[in-house]
């Protein structure tokens, strides 16, 4: 009897469970809904491999072949110099090689038999990307290419970049010396923690002193060289880089960003073409400071003023004050019918005038003026004049002011 009756009492409420459950999803679901964070979606990359890492915490924000062995190009100088800062001082005098001297560009411009500081080098190496000063560096560290290779790989393995190989210090083509994305940005999250090589990355141009003679206080001179890094002019926060280029790596690139205490370094191997090589490290920097709130709010254009013609608009009063407007000599005028506007006849008549296409021949018009002969008729005496009586000295004669030339004398009397 008992489970006759639960089962008929369940088969009663279920409908109402199922109700009451859907009421419960629907008032809980937005507050979940909340709770997870909106991430904007992953940007369009065009190089072929890319990574975004926060330099803190060793997060990888976005990755696009990230283990994909390619060329490195230049950006091997940042080993380079990691390599450097660990073996020699930065005061110390290193003499420039003829190998040195004659190696393929990019160059500073050293000679054989010179002298330069390893600072000074450093900047040479990481600025104008100088593959003579790579040289110079190399085999003060390691003796030789080979031997200063070595020290580049062993430094690579202990930092964790297990999928890179290293052949000159420099970053010239050669199949045995290949690298990844991911790699590069922890070689360059290592480097960025030393103070000298921090400071040489954000430098935008500097001055080295290159001494041309044997002793400390011989001749020198100088050579300026200049920053390849378009982020640290372009983009808030930029605390340096290092690019690359050959023809088989295309356009390199590795750098660090700081904004709101966020680090972000990111590396990119195999760009098509220098603006599409910044376009996409802006994108991906873009990208990884929205996931923390500290993207750059969209820049607002002002609009352009729009230029509206407008008509002139004629109140009702001066309408009337037109309309009121006594005439001219010679001027007759009419008011319109309708909104109280005055036009003139005078006005009317030369508009028609202008509007006919055939010139029309100019007739002579001559103004009666009393006892006196008409101008540009000599000798010819007009035809009030000729009609009008001979007038007695003293006599009064009555004249009209508004179509006389004369000025009228008082009480409206005029003398002949």
């Amino acid at each position: 009897m008992f489970s006759k009756l639960s089962f008929r009492a369940l088969r009663a409420w279920s409908p109402r469970l199922w109700i009451l459950g859907a009421a419960l999803w629907m008032a809980a679901g937005p507050l979940s809904a909340q709770q997870v964070p909106l991430s904007s979606p992953a940007p369009e990359v065009a190089a072929r491999a890319a990574v975004l890492m926060n330099s803190a915490t060793g997060e990888i924000l976005f990755a696009k072949e990230p283990h994909l062995r390619l060329p490195p190009a230049s950006t091997t100088k940042v080993l380079t110099a990691l390599v450097v800062l660990d073996r020699l001082d930065p005061n110390m005098r290193l003499p420039v090689s003829a190998q040195a001297a004659s190696v393929a560009p990019s160059r500073v411009g050293l000679r054989a038999g010179e002298a330069v500081m390893t600072q000074d080098l450093l900047y040479g190496l990481l600025l104008k990307s100088g593959n003579d000063a790579a040289e110079t560096l190399a085999e003060a560290a390691g003796g030789s290419i080979f031997g200063f290779a070595g020290l580049m790989n062993a430094k690579a393995w202990r930092i964790g970049a297990r999928d890179s190989h290293f052949m000159n210090p420099h970053g010239l083509p050669n199949d045995e010396h290949y690298s990844t994305v991911y790699d590069l940005a922890l070689i360059f999250r290592q480097a960025m923690n030393h103070p000298l090589f921090a400071d040489i990355v954000r430098t935008r141009d500097a001055a080295l002193r290159i001494e041309t003679g044997p002793g400390l206080y011989s001749n020198w001179r100088m050579v300026p060289v200049q920053n390849h890094n378009r982020l640290l002019v372009s983009y808030e926060g930029a605390r340096g880089g290092k690019t690359g280029f050959t023809f088989k790596a295309r356009h390199c690139f590795v750098g660090e960003v700081d904004r709101g205490g966020i680090p972000l370094i990111v590396a990119i191997f195999n760009s098509p073409s220098r603006s599409s090589l910044w376009q996409d490290a802006r994108n991906l920097l873009d990208f990884g400071f929205a996931r923390y709130g500290l993207a750059p709010p969209p820049a607002w254009v002002e609009p352009e003023p729009v230029m509206v013609r407008r008509m002139p608009v004629i109140t009702p009063t001066a309408a009337r004050a037109v309309a009121i407007r006594p005439a001219r000599a010679g001027e007759r005028r009419r008011v319109a019918a309708r909104g109280g506007m005055a036009t003139s006849f005078k006005a009317t008549a030369v508009r028609v005038q202008a509007a006919k296409t055939k010139p029309v021949a100019k007739a002579t018009v001559t103004k009666p003026v009393s006892g006196k002969v008409a101008r540009g008729n000599p000798g010819k005496k007009p035809a009030s004049a000729v009609a009008a009586k001979p007038v007695k000295p003293g006599t009064k004669v009555a004249t009209v002011p508004a179509e006389s030339n004369s000025k009228p004398q008082k009480n409206g009397k005029q003398r002949i």
